[in-house]
C-alpha cells in the first residue's frame, strides 16, 4: 500500500523547476501525493500536476533554449513588476 501525503511547494522562479524531479522521485519511493499546493512557480507546478499535465509540461520545458525563454519575456516598466507575462500566457503549443 502506498503511503498517501500531502506536498507543499515553494516558489524560485525557474528553480522550482527542480519541484518535478522531487515529485517524479516520491512517486518512485512510493508515496501518493493526496493533496498538493504551492506558491509562485510551486503553484504552477501544483497545479499542473493537479491536471496530470506535468509530464508534458516537463517535456515542453526540455526542448526550450535561452532564446526561446528570452523570447517568452515581454518586459515592462510599470508599477507591478519588470514583466507582464503576456506572452507565455499567449503561448500555443
Amino acid at each position: 500500500m502506498k503511503q498517501a501525503i500531502s506536498l507543499v511547494l515553494s516558489s524560485g522562479g525557474a528553480r522550482g523547476l527542480a519541484h518535478i524531479g522531487v515529485i517524479e522521485e516520491l512517486e518512485k519511493q512510493g508515496f501518493e501525493i493526496k493533496s498538493i499546493a504551492g506558491t509562485s512557480m510551486g503553484a504552477l507546478i501544483a497545479g499542473l500536476y493537479a491536471m496530470d499535465k506535468l509530464q508534458e509540461y516537463k517535456e515542453w520545458v526540455l526542448t526550450l533554449d535561452k532564446l526561446d525563454i528570452f523570447r517568452l519575456i515581454d518586459f515592462t516598466f510599470s508599477s507591478q513588476g519588470l514583466i507582464k507575462g503576456d506572452r507565455i500566457f499567449k503561448k500555443k503549443t
